[in-house]
């Protein structure tokens, strides 16, 4: 009896894996809130959304398939045809374009955790699907109508593919392995550096273990993924080749390796590349204004958390490698092969263009924070815990101040086109005048026209390539918007941070880039002198101002 009573478990208590197991599904439920309540919000469409919005809005399924997209958008025909069915069946207005990339992230969510559970042990389950689901950045490009959710969900399918069929050699799972990663091309350019990645390191594996018939049997699959992406590289990726003016914009931010780049510069540049990827898209780097304001760079790498976030990634890459190294290849190659596109000038290393990649650090950081979690010594009791705590605190804490305060979502993409359109229309009276200046064009045209608003505008031309100077760009325009002059209500309507078209390039027209001159400052300026500014809505992304220009008739 004493023996049955010390081996008995006492009533209440969980194994310590079924407890976080449980926690996991709560984190997430969590992330999965923290996606339809933002969605919900539906907030305006920003800058970079209405670009890929007005293919949606102008084009059928077989132009989307066969002409270019407007304002040089690229994107998988999978995942424009989608996005178009739901236009068809929902309508135009943002809900329904932001649809599939909702979707998406919660499938990533609920996908991840098989995956998760087939690399970690159950303390680093629940580390990463926290990243996954409480990372503002991640959450913010689940309700952007953008391809980059549908890309993240790509990386964690051909990650979950990978470990339901690689060992299989039936004829249905080699099938199925096989016609899966095929699909999945034609819904995501990005999946080649998974699905190339997965292949390389399952063929090495299996070429080094003199395993032949594994190996020739898996080459089905891959022989699969080869067709799929040289038909898709075929008919479309060829024909949306890089512009030299996206290149340069790339190039000036860090997205690919410097020119004549030396060895020093090499590393220097792979390691701020990483440093950057902590902060976006992982979100887990600790930031504040004052933080940023620190003059020491050294400084801010300490309190910014830096160093732990590296130390549980490089140490999460090497647990990996020692315990297997077929999976840590299988996670390590397509991180690597997307850094050598990138010193080649062929994939930018830039911002949302990894959000797909997104799942690979978070496993090995999961890793890392898991084993010296596991083996801190007892007498450090509860205090193991602050590690997990340093991973997560940020992602949490931003996550949480932008479910109270809305305006703080998306960190510089929360956009107030729609209110600043929409001010105008309630606030018109007849005979206004609205001027729109040429960083404004496409959000006019599609809330105008979507939400059936009947505003006709004024489009002031966009004469910076033909002027010499802003005196000689003032006196053009001033020609463009003679008419206005001597009515008593115009509007003028213009995006403060917009400073290029596309195809612009960063380099040319320098003396645009003057404070009092660039996005319609310098229009703002003369309307000021020529009468009296009436009232205004101004937000971060567009200022509309109605003047009294009747005190001085045109010449």
């Amino acid at each position: 009896m004493q023996t049955t009573a010390v081996l008995e478990r006492p009533v209440g208590r969980r194994p310590l894996s079924l407890s976080l197991n449980r926690w996991a599904w709560f984190v997430i439920g969590a992330g999965i809130f923290l996606r339809l309540f933002h969605y919900v919000d539906n907030r305006s469409l920003w800058n970079d959304e209405l670009y890929l919005v007005t293919s949606f809005v102008k084009m059928s399924f077989m132009e989307l398939a066969t002409s270019q997209l407007y304002y040089e958008q690229k994107a998988p025909i999978g995942f424009l045809w989608l996005v178009k069915a739901c236009v068809v069946l929902f309508g135009q207005k943002e809900m329904a374009l932001r649809l599939i990339p909702l979707i998406t992230g919660v499938a990533s969510l609920l996908l991840f955790l098989p995956v998760t559970r087939y690399f970690l042990r159950p303390m680093g389950v629940l580390l990463a699907m926290g990243l996954m689901a409480f990372s503002p950045v991640l959450v913010y490009h689940s309700v952007e109508i953008k391809q980059y959710s549908t890309e993240m969900f790509a990386s964690v399918l051909c990650l979950y593919l990978y470990i339901r069929y690689h060992d299989r050699f039936d004829a249905k799972s080699l099938l199925l392995w096989g016609v899966g990663g095929a699909l999945i091309l034609w819904f995501s350019y990005s999946a080649i550096f998974f699905l190339a990645g997965i292949a390389m390191a399952v063929s090495l594996h299996y070429l080094l273990k003199r395993e032949w018939r594994a190996m020739f049997l898996s080459i089905i699959p891959f022989t699969f993924w080869l067709l799929s992406f040289g038909l898709s590289y075929y008919l479309f990726i060829s024909r949306q080749a890089d512009a030299e003016w996206l290149m340069e914009w790339f190039r000036l931010r860090g997205g690919f390796l410097p020119l004549d780049a030396s060895f020093t510069d090499v590393l220097s540049w792979i390691f701020h590349s990483l440093y950057s990827f902590l902060d976006y898209p992982l979100n887990v780097l600790w930031s504040h204004y004052k933080i940023e304001a620190l003059q020491s760079s050294l400084l801010r790498f300490i309190i910014k958390m830096a160093a732990p976030m590296f130390l549980f990634w490089g140490l999460g890459a090497l647990l990996f490698y020692k315990e297997n190294k077929t999976r840590f290849l299988v996670l390590f190659l397509p991180f690597a092969l997307t850094l050598l596109a990138a010193m080649i000038d062929k994939y930018p290393f830039y911002d949302r263009l990894l959000v797909f990649l997104a799942p690979v650090p978070i496993l090995m950081m999961a890793k890392g924070c898991q084993r010296i979690t596991r083996y801190l010594p007892a007498k450090v009791g509860r205090w193991r815990y602050l590690l997990p705590a340093i991973m997560l605190l940020w992602p949490v804490f931003l996550s949480a101040r932008q479910v109270i305060d809305t305006d703080m979502f998306a960190a510089g993409k929360k956009s107030y086109y729609r209110e600043g359109i929409m001010y105008i229309k309630e606030h018109m009276q007849e005979g206004d005048v609205v001027l729109l200046y040429w960083n404004t064009e496409h959000l006019y045209q599609y809330y105008n026209e979507v939400y059936g608003l009947g505003i006709n505008a004024v489009q002031l031309p966009d004469v910076r390539m033909s002027a010499t100077d802003e005196y000689d760009y003032l006196n053009k325009l001033r020609k463009a918007y003679a008419p206005a002059i001597g009515k008593k209500r115009v509007w003028f309507v213009y995006d403060p941070w917009v400073s290029m078209q596309i195809g612009d390039f960063d380099s040319k027209i320098t003396w645009y880039r003057k404070e009092n001159v660039m996005c319609g400052r310098i229009l703002h300026s003369d309307f000021t002198s020529i009468g009296k500014e009436l009232d205004s809505f101004r937000r971060i992304d567009i200022e509309v101002r109605l003047y009294d220009l009747s005190g001085q008739e045109t010449e």
